[in-house]
């Protein structure tokens, strides 16, 4: 079995392309996608993912959509793939929201064991330290601007 952990940078930045293709093919592995909006283990620059608006190392005055693009909504982009047969978009910060996420991770690792293709199970997170904010104050951040951009819940789930 093959599954892989990825950050929002390496997902929908520098391992796009193996990515899609992976996914494309129906290999049956399980991508674990944390999207927190951030290169939060670099110093905190702009993301794929990055929001509109929000600052960064590198977009001190947030991020611009007329010189930095859109924020890369890959889960959705995975979804459309004939390949792939689960892709859904969970959070941790909750309790309940923990127990729907492991019932999630199980369906996922239970395709890729039933050979049905890839399963994409992305965790909208936070990351406190990049976000220059109190775990509490991100939590909170998290369910009034990432939620609304990335809501959570299946894309696919066939």
């Amino acid at each position: 079995m093959v599954f892989t952990y990825q950050g929002d940078g390496d997902l929908a930045a520098i391992g796009t392309a193996e990515t899609i293709h992976a996914a494309n093919r129906g290999e049956n592995i399980v991508i674990v996608f944390v999207n927190n909006a951030i290169y939060g283990m670099t110093g905190g620059q702009m993301a794929p993912t990055t929001l509109e608006g929000m600052k960064t190392a590198t977009t001190p005055y947030g991020r611009n959509v007329a010189l930095n693009g859109y924020p890369l909504k890959i889960s959705n982009l995975l979804a459309q793939l004939e390949g792939t047969c689960l892709v859904t978009r969970q959070s941790v910060h909750t309790a309940v929201a923990v127990r729907k996420a492991k019932k999630t991770l199980r369906k996922a690792f239970e395709n890729a064991m039933a050979g049905r293709g890839t399963s994409v199970v992305e965790f909208v997170s936070t990351c406190s330290s990049g976000w220059k904010t109190t775990p509490d104050g991100a939590n909170r951040w998290m369910e009034e601007n990432m939620f609304p951009f990335y809501p959570l819940g299946d894309l696919k789930n066939v």
